[in-house]
Order: C-alpha cells, then structure tokens, then sequence
C-alpha cells in the first residue's frame, strides 16, 4: 500500500485556538498542578498527541463527562463542537479506564494542597475532621457498589481527605492519615477501642458516639464499666464517666459523656433498634432499648478545655458532613454512576470528586467576599444555593460553548454521534415515520368512487 510523503492534514477537525481560549484556559488551568503534564504521560493517561492535543484538555473532556454530557456518543460530539478532538464513543472509554491512575494522583494533590484562609479564629491551630462514608450504586448494581470515605476539615470547609473503596470496604479509621493535634469527629460506625488507640498513636483526639456492648471500657482501677448500671442511677440529664480504653495492650485516658435523649428522640431510636433486629432474625434485648434513649460520646479531649457541653456540640457538628454527602449527590446528580464496570466506575467516582474540588474553590472565594461584606448587613450565606452557583460555573468552565454557525458546519462529522447505530431489532420512531410517509403519498380515490 501506497504511503503520502507528505503529512496528512488534520487541522480542519480542530477548532481554532480563539475557541479554545475560554474560561477553562483562564480560570481552571493556571490552577492545575504543574506536574500534571508529566505525571499524564508517566501514569499511562496521555501517550500521543495524536487525538487529544494535550493533557489538560484530557482533563477537560473527561470532566465533561461526568458534568455535561450523558454518554460517550455525547462527549464524542461535545469534543468536536468544541473543536477538541475527534474520537469515537469506544476510544473516549478506553482513554478514561486509562486515566484512572492518573485522576487519582491528581486528587490527592489537589486534596494536598493548602486551603484557603477563612475569617475563623481558634485558640489553637487544630484540625477538626469529621469521617464518615457514603455509598455510591452504578446501573445494574446492588445498590452499595462503591464507598467513598471522607475526611471533612470543619474549619477549613472543605475537603481533606477522600479514598474509594468497592463494598468490602467497610468504615474504619486507617482510610485517613491523621496528623497532630486533630480532633476526629466520628458516628458509630467508628465508636471502637481502635480507634481510639489508633488516634493516639497519631498524637489526635477523637469525638466519636460508641455503642456500650462493643466499646467496653474500664475503670483506672480496671473494673469494668456498666453503663446501664450507671445510666440508672438518678443524676443530670447529661452527666460524665472518665475511665481508660484498652485493646491489644495500648491504654488511653478517655471520658464517656452520656445525654439523654428527648422522648420522641428515643422513640424512634428504639424503633430503628427493633428494626435492625428484625432484619437479621432477632429480637432486641429490654436493655439494649433502654440504651438507646441515651447518646454515648465517647472523647479523648482535655476536659479542662473541653466540657462535656463542648463535646456534645462538637459531636453534633458532625451532621455537616451528612449535608456535605447530600449537596455532592444532588448538585452532581451522583446516585447513580453511568458504568457497570469497575473500570469505569472508579475513573467515574474519582472526576466527580475532582469536579467536587473545583466547586470548593470557587465557593470558598465567594464565601470570603461575603464575609467581608457581612459587616455592611448581608445574611446568613446559604451552602446549599452557593454549592449551586459554583458547580454551575465550573460546568461553564468545563462546557464552553458554541453558536449555530458551529454547529452547521460540524454537521459532516457529527453524523455518526447524531445517527443510531445499526439495531437488529425495528426503530420504531423511525418505522412509524417511513409509513406514514407511505400512507400519504399513496393516490387517494374521491369519496364518490369509493361510495
């Protein structure tokens, strides 16, 4: 077969560069990390320049993806109208199943990266981190598919930590790198002697709510503590027990804070207790519901600086980040992932997150002018409606746009996203249109003859 001696021209596929210096270029890329081209090309994302001109526009049409088109098919004519690249619906997955190494540094870094400084004055530089899981379903799933942990910086309203876990991934402490002076703020899920131990060994403190039968705790004599013993005795609707916490031979000097729950509190926490235990054949034991009208925290925290009213407030701020969780799955519409792989779906969770990032900086710069401007009478600043607003932009950023002059003349190329592909079975839109064109072309005879 014959070769051309001369190179082949392809810059009629491309968009001129004045389309492509839109606000991606301006605004998100003087914000990627610097190594982002090499670490590309030595994670196995970005090998050739030969579809996709660099990686930063990778970059940008794999967000593209997960934020503004529906398919492959989609982001195929989406990168043309942009004037991007020109690949099939088959070549954009494999590029993102190969990206998938490299999306994960790049969040790392990301989440590495100092935050920015909030008008938030502590008496101390500490860390709050509030850890907890959420589950993420892809289509054709169980419904608990994919876990992804976070650490939540309270003060820093962002953020800090993130790891993606398949279901077997259950919620522990060691999903987090934990420094010192940190203060762990955590549910139940976490509320063991482990945790416990692990923090302390990081030189942190947690406020974790613990259930009594599964963190038993000692006395500094070492007699073992009965909680329901104690929570019977007559005394203040909150009250405090310091003791120490054992496992695997580490002690640790901790205070159990007990408050007691309001009746309509109780009542539905007794109710999910007899529920819990119907589901796995059970019946639930009289003391385990007299439990649970009482809210066990257990804390590690200095109580001459932290009293048991701080823990408890401390403890309960940790509800952000279950509205931090709800925020992400309805302004990024993650319920459900578009793959049935775990080639795809990790890629997929992993630009949601980085998607996620994005919006943190754009709504931690509107929410330092607000502040700054709070003084001249402005309002409480709502989350939910900032977290809109900034995701909005950064589709923007992502996006781009173009007009109808575009459009018509990348019809050529676009025919093969535009255009269903071959079926074994009937279209029936398309059936039904092919007859009825039939029907009205046929003669019709006058009413009078067919009488």
């Amino acid at each position: 077969m014959s070769v051309p001696a001369h190179h082949t021209h392809v810059t009629d596929t491309l968009q001129p560069p004045t389309f492509l210096d839109d606000l991606w270029e301006t605004e998100v890329v003087p914000a990627l990390p610097g190594e982002l081209a090499l670490q590309a090309q030595a994670l196995g994302a970005f090998q050739r320049t030969r579809a996709v001109p660099n990686p930063t526009l990778l970059l940008r049409a794999l967000l593209a993806y997960v934020l503004c088109v529906q398919s492959f098919r989609g982001l195929g004519a989406w990168a043309i109208l942009l004037g991007l690249a020109d690949l099939s619906d088959t070549a954009w997955r494999k590029r993102l199943r190969k990206a998938n190494a490299w999306l994960l540094w790049l969040l790392g870094d990301l989440l590495a990266a100092p935050p920015p400084p909030l008008p938030l004055v502590l008496p101390q530089p500490r860390r709050v981190l509030l850890v907890d899981a959420t589950r993420l379903k892809q289509r054709g799933g169980s419904g608990d598919d994919w876990r992804v942990h976070v650490a939540y910086d309270l003060t820093a309203g962002r953020l800090a930590q993130v790891t993606v876990t398949d279901r077997h991934g259950g919620e522990h402490i060691d999903h987090f790198v934990l420094a010192p002076g940190d203060i762990i703020v955590a549910d139940a899920g976490y509320g063991y002697r482990r945790t416990v131990l692990t923090a302390q060994q990081a030189q942190a403190d947690v406020v974790m709510r613990i259930t009594p039968a599964t963190c038993p705790l000692v006395s500094p004599s070492g007699a073992p503590l009965d909680v329901l013993r104690w929570v019977r005795k007559a005394g203040a609707p909150v009250r405090v027990w310091s003791g120490v916490c054992r496992w695997q031979g580490q002690t640790a000097a901790v205070r159990l804070v007990a408050a007691k729950l309001s009746a309509q509190a109780a009542r539905a926490a007794r109710w999910r207790v007899r529920r819990n235990a119907e589901h796995h054949g059970r019946t639930a034991r009289p003391e385990t519901l007299e439990l649970a009208g009482w809210l066990f925290v257990l804390t590690t925290l200095d109580g001459a600086l932290w009293s048991e009213t701080a823990v408890l407030t401390l403890y309960r701020a940790r509800w952000q980040v279950e509205l931090v969780f709800k925020r992400l799955k309805q302004v990024l519409h993650a319920h459900t992932l578009r793959a049935t792989t775990q080639a795809s779906a990790e890629p997929m969770v992993r630009l949601l997150l980085l998607a996620w990032l994005l919006q943190e900086e754009e709504a931690a710069a509107v929410r330092a002018a607000v502040t700054q401007a709070s003084s001249a009478g402005s309002g409480v600043l709502s989350s939910w409606l900032l977290t809109t607003v900034s995701m909005a932009l950064v589709r923007q950023q992502v996006g781009g746009q173009w007009g109808r002059a575009r459009l018509q003349a990348c019809l050529p190329r676009l025919v093969r996203y535009l255009c269903a592909s071959p079926r074994r079975r009937v279209h029936q839109e398309t059936a039904v249109r092919a007859w009825l064109a039939k029907q009205f072309a046929a003669p019709r005879m006058p009413m009078a003859m067919a009488a």
